[in-house]
């Protein structure tokens, strides 16, 4: 007879309230997650308590609403730093940073965000800076539709769902454009004077894994000036998914 493993109970629910923190694009209260993961409030606050004296949730002092804790970005950045995707990348952000002259980064999935896993700033006075570990919406910038546009049609829905008909129906025609045009392009979207350029990374199955992304301050780069660099960023996204083979 196979003997069944042996799970805690209270493991698996601590790991649901951590992967729902994540998966939300916005803080939590106990209420909330109680409902959704189906849990009495008693049980969601005590893993809670538990969670935050880890540093693996953060509770606002102001509403006592929850978000995943910075203990998460100490893991993030380990994951970088060893996963043998980051030696992959660097070289091709240093090469379109240098010859672009704006700040490039690469930006992966994570839930309903992407998130800035690598970044080499420009090396010009003004320019742009996003920061690693920076969390951003998927349905807002070039980058979050370079990536969404490739995810499935239920994580598309799920995040449009959120946003109002006339916003979802001018989404939904940037992410069409995208997916024809194999980039994407924003100009003062997400923040006032900088514009960015990106294009999804694959993996030799053709599943998307993340964005590679040049931007910087709209004076400088901009739609007109992008243009011209558009070949080098698809020819760096194709030589990347060519390496996982």
């Amino acid at each position: 007879m196979k003997k069944t493993p042996e799970v805690s109970a209270t493991v698996v629910r601590a790991i649901k309230v951590v992967n729902y923190l994540n998966e939300v694009p916005s803080p939590q209260g106990v209420s909330e997650i109680s409902k959704a993961l189906g849990l009495s409030s008693t049980i969601v606050h005590r893993l809670l308590a538990t969670l935050k004296s880890e540093g693996m949730v953060f509770q606002d002092p102001r509403t006592k609403l929850y978000t995943l804790g910075p203990i998460f970005l100490d893991y993030a950045n380990k994951i970088i730093t060893e996963v043998p995707i980051a030696p992959v990348i660097e070289p091709w952000l240093i090469k379109l940073r240098d010859v672009t002259g704006e700040t490039t980064g690469f930006y992966v999935p994570n839930g309903q965000v992407r998130v800035c896993v690598l970044e080499y700033e420009s090396q010009q006075e003004i320019r742009r800076s996003v920061g690693v570990g920076k969390r951003l919406p998927l349905q807002a910038g070039a980058s979050g539709r370079a990536i969404l546009s490739f995810q499935s049609e239920d994580l598309q829905e799920r995040i449009l769902g959120s946003v109002s008909p006339d916003e979802r129906n001018s989404i939904r025609k940037l992410l069409d454009e995208t997916r024809a045009n194999g980039f994407a392009i924003n100009e003062e979207e997400i923040s006032a004077n900088v514009s960015a350029l990106s294009a999804p990374v694959f993996d030799q199955h053709h599943r998307i894994i993340g964005a590679l992304s040049i931007s910087g301050p709209s004076f400088r780069w901009n739609r007109k000036t992008m243009e011209s660099f558009i070949p080098i960023l698809i020819d760096s996204t194709e030589e990347i998914t060519k390496s996982f083979t």
